[in-house]
C-alpha cells in the first residue's frame, strides 16, 4: 500500500466506498434559504463523517441527500459567486464571472489518460473549459480560453464514467482549465453516477472556504498544483491576489479531509523565490510522506515570451538543483 493513498487503493480493491456515494446515502432535509442550507449542512456533516469512518452505505438512496443539499447550496451560490477566492460576486445566471463561466458548463474532451501519476493511470480525465487563473504561460490555453465546447450534461457524463470504468479507469479526474468554477455541474455528475471509483479534483487550490466545505466531502484525492512560493510571482504571472495565504490554507484543509498528490511545475528562474519556499512549507506543514510530483514539463507558450524570466526552457542545472532541494527537505518524488 502506497503511504498517503491508502483509502484510494482501498476503493480500487473494493474494500472502501467512494465518498460521493456515501454522501448520496446520507439523508438531509431541503431548505429554501442559503443561510438555512448551511445550517443543515453543518449539522449533517458529523453524521456523514461517522458513515465515512464506518464505510457505511445503504442500498436505499434517500429522497433528499447530503449530496443534493450540496448541489442546492452551490446553485444558490451562483447568484453571488464565491466559488474561488476572487469572490467576484457575479450572478452567473445572468453574467459570466472572472473565470468566463456562466451557469452552463462545457468540457473539451474526456478520455483515458495514460500520462498522469503512476498511481492514477489509466485516469478518466474530463477536461472542463475556463479557469480562475490567468497564467501567462498557460499550457492549456486552448481549453482555458474556449467559450464553449461539449455541453456538460450530467447524465451523459455519468454514462461516460460508467463506460470508461468498463475500459479500466482507476478514477474520475476532473480537470481543465480548473474544476472549481464547474463544481455545481460536477456534483450533479456525481449524483447521476453510481460507480465505486475515487473522485479526483485536479485543482489550482485557489477555491474559497465555502467551496472547500462542499467538495472535501466528495473528493477522494486532490491532485493539487502548488505554483508559487510568494504573492508577487503569483500576481505577476497568474493575476491572483493573496495566493500564498489562500492555497496554504486550502492545502492544510484538503490534507486533513482527503488524500492528496501535490504537483509543482518548476518555472525557469524561480527556484529560490518559488520552489524552495514551497518544498520547505510542505515538509514543515504536511510532512515528508505526502505524495509529491516535481514536474519538468514547462515550456514557454501563450504569452510567456513577453516575460524574459520564463521565456525559455529549464536548464540541466535547474533540474539538478530542484531534485537536490526535494532531497534536502526529505520529500519523496512520485516520479523517480
Amino acid at each position: 500500500m502506497i503511504p498517503g493513498l491508502e483509502r484510494y487503493f482501498s476503493i480500487l480493491d473494493g474494500k472502501a466506498t467512494a465518498k460521493y456515494l456515501i454522501a448520496k446515502c446520507t439523508p438531509a432535509t431541503p431548505e429554501k434559504t442559503l443561510e438555512k442550507m448551511w445550517e443543515v449542512h453543518a449539522g449533517i456533516k458529523a453524521t456523514f463523517q461517522k458513515m465515512l469512518e464506518k464505510n457505511k452505505v445503504s442500498d436505499e438512496i434517500p429522497d433528499y441527500s447530503y449530496l443534493d443539499l450540496k448541489i442546492d447550496i452551490l446553485k444558490k451560490m451562483l447568484k453571488n459567486c464565491a466559488f474561488c477566492e476572487r469572490r467576484c460576486g457575479i450572478n452567473r445566471y445572468k453574467t459570466a464571472g472572472y473565470c468566463g463561466c456562466k451557469v452552463e458548463s462545457y468540457y473539451s474532451s474526456e478520455f483515458l489518460h495514460l500520462g498522469e501519476e503512476p498511481e492514477l493511470i489509466p485516469s478518466h480525465t474530463i477536461f472542463f473549459n475556463r479557469c480562475t487563473f490567468s497564467c501567462v504561460y498557460c499550457q492549456n490555453y486552448d481549453i482555458v480560453l474556449a467559450h464553449t465546447g461539449n455541453p456538460a450534461m450530467p447524465e451523459r457524463l455519468a454514462e461516460a464514467i460508467f463506460r470508461r470504468s468498463l475500459q479500466g479507469s482507476r478514477n474520475v479526474n476532473f480537470v481543465g482549465g480548473n474544476p472549481d468554477q464547474h463544481a455545481h455541474t460536477i456534483l450533479m455528475v456525481m449524483k447521476a453516477s453510481s460507480v465505486n471509483l475515487p473522485m479526483v479534483w485536479n485543482s489550482n487550490m485557489y477555491h474559497s472556504k465555502e467551496l472547500a466545505e462542499i467538495i472535501e466531502d466528495v473528493v477522494d484525492v486532490f491532485l493539487a498544483d502548488f505554483r508559487y512560493g510568494n504573492n508577487t510571482c503569483a500576481k505577476r504571472l497568474s493575476n491572483v491576489n493573496n495566493y500564498w495565504e489562500v492555497v496554504t490554507r486550502n492545502f492544510k484543509s484538503a490534507y486533513e479531509n482527503s488524500e492528496m498528490i501535490i504537483r509543482h511545475l518548476i518555472l525557469p528562474g524561480h527556484l529560490e523565490c518559488c520552489s524552495e519556499p514551497i518544498l520547505r512549507w510542505i515538509a514543515d506543514n504536511l510532512g515528508q510522506s505526502v505524495r509529491f510530483n516535481l514536474m519538468f514539463q514547462y515550456y514557454p507558450t501563450y504569452k510567456a515570451y513577453e516575460y524574459p524570466d520564463i521565456s525559455r526552457r529549464l536548464t540541466y542545472e535547474e533540474k539538478k538543483r530542484s531534485i537536490e532541494l526535494v532531497e534536502r527537505y526529505g520529500l519523496i518524488n512520485v516520479i523517480r
